[in-house]
């Protein structure tokens, strides 16, 4: 009889590990890949939040250019008249471009930033000198795009690769819609240029707000209709993303690493390196040519237009990326979480059971063996 009653807590005890091994291959066979799943479309439905956010902040750019480009001040490509009508409209100031330009069939061009009055106050290598050549922005795929290659005369609303300003030295994209005259001939295009502070701002804005199912930034139509209908999945607290958004080329028009943002060249002693055109030459950093496999494997899905998620490896360190296009432009944006902050959530849903099953089974001992019992009568 004493035998019995020192051997039931050992099989009670086995009993119970037992329950435990069962219960966390349950949790990781059942629970674990649910909650995965769902803490995906989680990042998922947020980064389509934000890429309808960038969307749409672009869109309304290319609205305004377009609307402008069909004005009859604009079809009249008399720079004396177009420059102060452009500086006088209330929707395209600095809070939106930093310059516009003005592109001839030729490719020379005007801005409202500079001109040499020399040459018809054409943008030139130097705009104090009465010498001075023009500069020419046939390179330019905003220009191939809308004038040069458009033999077929159609309205093209375009947005550009990264690039350095001719003029300004800056980092820019440019929202370029073609001009046309009354027999829809092309005669030149319109062009905004976004900065890359303008971008970084806007980029900024949707990382600080992450937590929000509302895009951070809408454009006046998408402030009309009021918020938005669409229910987040959860309210999964996000781990700190970094954001990478890449062109059509895979180039890098903002990173995490100001670095891999496109840079002018320079030689050993810090001079910038020029063309035979005279124009500074660039450096582009582009995700296909990154030394991770992983990483190009993502990257080429991002310039085939395609969205999903998968782990990289970013300067030795594993990643979660989330990548989705962004529509109406030549981009496509990612968000890149540590994977151990990724998987953070689910090791504490882990413990969070373990600590309840371990919490039951403690109340079932001390109900079982420590609480006394009335004599069976």
């Amino acid at each position: 009889m004493a035998k019995r009653h020192r051997t039931k807590p050992t099989r009670f005890l086995l009993a119970s590990a037992a329950s435990l091994l069962v219960t966390l291959l349950m949790v990781r066979a059942l629970i674990m890949p649910l909650f995965e799943q769902q803490q995906q479309d989680v990042y998922q439905y947020r980064l389509n939040s934000s890429a309808a956010a960038i969307a749409d902040f672009i869109e309304a750019r290319k609205a305004e250019i377009r609307s402008l480009s069909n004005t009859a001040t604009l079809q009249s490509m008399d720079w004396a008249q177009i420059r102060p009508f452009l500086l006088t409209q209330k929707s395209i100031g600095q809070r939106n471009f930093e310059k516009l330009v003005l592109g001839l069939p030729n490719g020379h061009f005007y801005t409202t930033l500079a001109g040499n009055p020399h040459a018809e106050n054409l943008a030139t290598f130097d705009d104090a000198s009465p010498t001075a050549k023009p500069k020419s922005i046939t390179q330019r795929d905003y220009w191939q795009v809308t004038v040069g290659r458009n033999i077929k005369n159609q309205r093209i609303d375009y947005v550009s690769n990264p690039m350095i300003s001719y003029t300004t030295g800056i980092k820019q994209v440019i929202v370029a819609s073609s001009i046309h005259d009354d027999q829809n001939n092309v005669i030149g295009l319109l062009g905004g240029s976004i900065s890359w502070r303008k971008i970084t701002k806007l980029i900024h804005n949707l990382s600080a707000n992450s937590e929000s199912s509302e895009p951070p930034e809408a454009n006046e139509r998408t402030k009309a209709q009021g918020p938005s209908k669409t229910k987040e999945p959860s309210k999964i607290k996000a781990a700190a993303a970094k954001y990478m958004l890449v062109s059509k080329d895979g180039n890098y028009w903002y990173h995490w690493q100001p670095e891999k943002v496109i840079q002018v060249q320079t030689d050993d002693q810090g001079k910038e390196i020029l063309d035979r055109r005279g124009e500074k030459t660039v450096e582009l950093f582009n995700i296909l040519a990154e030394k991770s496999d992983s990483l190009k494997s993502i990257g080429r899905n991002m310039v085939s237009g395609k969205k999903g998620n998968g782990q990289a490896l970013f300067d030795g360190e594993e990643y979660q990326v989330f990548f989705t296009p962004i529509s109406n432009t030549n981009y496509s944006l990612a968000k890149a979480i540590r994977l151990s902050e990724y998987h953070a959530p689910m090791w504490q849903l882990v413990i969070y059971l373990l600590v309840a099953f371990l919490a039951g089974l403690f109340v079932y001992i001390f109900s079982v063996y420590l609480i006394p019992r009335e004599p069976n009568s």
